[in-house]
């Protein structure tokens, strides 16, 4: 009696229709659990989780005008108290200070400190290797169109605050 390869994966089906939007809302959320799974541990050997990371670069791009905590929270696409939670571990860390707005004490300026300036610097020294693993499989004219393509989605639902 022959022996059945069950080791194909099977093909999952459901009843909702097939669309343009579904199919890249699909394409768009497996792109993001890939990247997920490719980063996090990529990031873990710098102790950073992807977030983290985010934010230190984010505030970096300030220079000396350093932003608050709700403009973080806006570049971040994250609440204010999931910003303030990341804060509070990275400043832990020694990576970045908080310091009060004298003419707002209800805001606050996030700064990088020195240690978060340096590792930084570290991560940078290796970050296009991993940023080109991750892409493999793309051109780079493909990667500048899955660049525009998404810049393009998010811009058509950005808030105004």
């Amino acid at each position: 009696m022959p022996v059945q390869d069950n080791s194909a994966a099977p093909v999952l089906r459901d009843d909702f229709p097939e669309s343009a939007s579904r199919a890249a809302m699909v394409a768009v959320l497996r792109g993001y659990g890939t990247l997920q799974r490719l980063m996090e541990p990529y990031f873990a050997g710098f102790d950073l989780t992807p977030p983290q990371f985010q934010l230190l670069t984010i505030a970096n791009r300030f220079g000396d005008a350093p932003p608050t905590q709700r403009r973080l929270a806006r570049e971040l696409y994250v609440s204010f108290p999931n910003v303030t939670l990341l804060l509070k571990r990275l400043e832990r860390k020694g990576l970045v200070e908080r310091r009060g707005n004298p003419a707002d004490r209800r805001e606050k300026y996030v700064q990088l400190t020195a240690s978060g300036r340096r590792l930084l610097k570290r991560i940078w020294l290796v970050h296009q290797q991993q940023m080109d693993l991750v892409m493999k499989g793309l051109t780079v004219p493909e990667r500048k169109e899955l660049a525009k393509l998404l810049s393009k989605m998010t811009a058509a639902h950005r808030r105004v605050d």
